[in-house]
């Protein structure tokens, strides 16, 4: 599978996953077995029980803090797992909102009066035009005309 897979850490199983010992019990999977293909394999190790071959890439891993470490649960999608049962065809989650050609992210954080006074800005200036620009487009212009106002540090020479 080309996606990684998802690691949340200092979360519990939500309500909308499946655990992976109750997906083993619905499927027929003895305890033992199921354990001892995660004992040593962690998460990787669900790709050895045939039953669940198939999704085991669908399977995420929950690190939930405990008194003596960490203890890893392994979950899937209550959707995932019933569409698979439902049709027999492994589900493709969906792809996400594809990157731009040529644009990276650059989060920043700003404190809200900027921000409610950017908006505000950016706003008005919708209402005026006929032509309207979001506010990651106007970020862009602000973060290049900052860039623009200041040409000595562009080329500085490090002697």
């Amino acid at each position: 599978m080309d996606r990684p897979r998802k690691y949340h850490k200092n979360r519990r199983l939500p309500k909308n996953f499946y655990n992976y010992f109750d997906i083993c019990t619905m499927e027929g999977i003895s305890k033992n077995r199921a354990k001892n293909a995660v004992k040593e394999k962690k998460v990787e190790g669900i790709k050895d029980l045939p039953e669940l071959e198939p999704i085991e890439h669908l399977f995420e891993v929950f690190e939930k803090p405990v008194k003596n470490g960490i203890v890893n649960s392994y979950g899937i999608l209550r959707r995932y797992y019933d569409d698979w049962k439902a049709t027999a065809e492994v589900p493709a989650p969906p792809p996400g909102r594809p990157p731009k050609e040529g644009y990276v992210w650059f989060k920043v954080r700003i404190p809200e009066h900027i921000k409610e006074d950017f908006q505000t800005v950016v706003d008005n200036a919708n209402a005026m035009s006929a032509v309207h620009v979001t506010y990651s487009d106007m970020a862009a212009v602000a973060f290049s005309e900052f860039v623009q106002r200041r040409p000595e540090f562009m080329d500085l020479d490090e002697d």
